[in-house]
């Protein structure tokens, strides 16, 4: 019969490519009959048995899976695997579904994936570090920096200031849109507050998380909350509102906070609030994030980490870094 043929030759197919290339597989594959992806089908065309169809897609690292439809030997690409879209895997007994485990990863520069979180979700994280992402799905990924690992992962740098020499810093402009995020590497990168806006826009993002530190002094290490207190921070970070939010409750001090800020919200300026009055332009997001007046301050223009400039120290490795989720 030609379902048990079909099998048979796929059988030794994955054997094959398991034991040639095991080493570089991500993803361990297995044809699966009765199931099928909908609606992500990129490429369709006739082939004389499933062998060829699971060969042909093997070779090309944009398939990820494939659908096979037994009686009119149909074979089809899919963009996208089962863990990425689970709600399109459906039951059909006319079709044999298959993920290539030579795919390219989503978060490579060849399948950007839509976020961070999404390349955390589908299993394709490698940990901290460079991916690609395409959040308006318009195919001009770039590329940006993913913490994989902090409280979960899946978390997208939107500023990275680490000083390389307290001796020499360097003059920074803040980036005017949010493409970039894309030059996180140069360690003198934060994006201006509509920049912010308008990656919201594409991400729906609901978190933020702060994050400096001072070698030999303390860490203000904290993300907001995911409810009505945190969304009015991240809304005010975004310029989705220009009214300064409350600090108390709105935050959750995370692994490595040793700041007076973070204990102390009560004693935020403006009456426990984050931001500034009157500083609440464009760099709102770098600039008197979070302050005690002449105590303790988030102040990346001018080197402040939980501190003030009357015990101004800065040395080498000191960080200033903001990401979403």
């Amino acid at each position: 019969m030609e379902l048990v043929s079909n099998f048979n030759q796929v059988a030794i197919i994955l054997v094959s490519i398991l034991r040639t290339h095991g080493h570089q597989c991500k993803v361990t594959s297995r044809t699966e009959h009765g199931l099928v992806l909908f609606d992500h089908v990129y490429k369709s065309f006739t082939v004389p048995r499933l062998a060829v169809c699971y060969s042909a897609c093997n070779i090309e690292p944009s398939c990820q899976s494939l659908n096979y439809k037994l009686a009119d030997k149909i074979c089809q690409f899919n963009n996208q695997t089962r863990r990425s879209k689970p709600e399109k895997l459906k039951f059909d007994e006319s079709f044999i579904f298959a993920e290539n485990p030579d795919r390219a990863m989503f978060g490579s520069s060849v399948n950007a994936a839509k976020s961070c979180q999404h390349i955390l979700e589908v299993g394709d994280s490698m940990g901290n570090g460079e991916y690609w992402i395409d959040p308006e799905g318009n195919d001009n990924p770039f590329k940006v920096f993913c913490d994989m690992n902090t409280d979960g992962g899946g978390w997208l740098m939107v500023a990275n200031f680490v000083i390389e020499d307290p001796s020499s810093l360097p003059s920074w402009q803040a980036e005017s849109t949010y493409r970039g995020i894309s030059n996180y590497d140069n360690n003198y990168m934060g994006i201006e507050a509509n920049a912010m806006n308008q990656l919201r826009a594409h991400l729906r993002f609901n978190e933020l998380r702060f994050h400096c530190s001072k070698k030999g002094r303390r860490t203000f290490h904290v993300k907001t909350t995911i409810d009505g207190k945190g969304e009015a921070v991240v809304s005010y970070f975004s310029t989705q509102i220009n009214t300064l939010p409350a600090s108390c409750n709105s935050y959750v001090r995370l692994e490595g906070d040793t700041s007076e800020l973070a204990s102390r919200c009560a004693d935020w300026a403006n009456g426990g609030k984050w931001g500034h009055s009157r500083y609440n332009g464009q760099l709102r997001l770098l600039n008197y994030v979070a302050y005690i007046p002449n105590q303790h301050h988030w102040f990346v223009g001018m080197w402040l980490c939980d501190d003030d400039d009357s015990d101004f120290v800065l040395s080498r490795g000191d960080f200033w870094k903001v990401y979403v989720r």
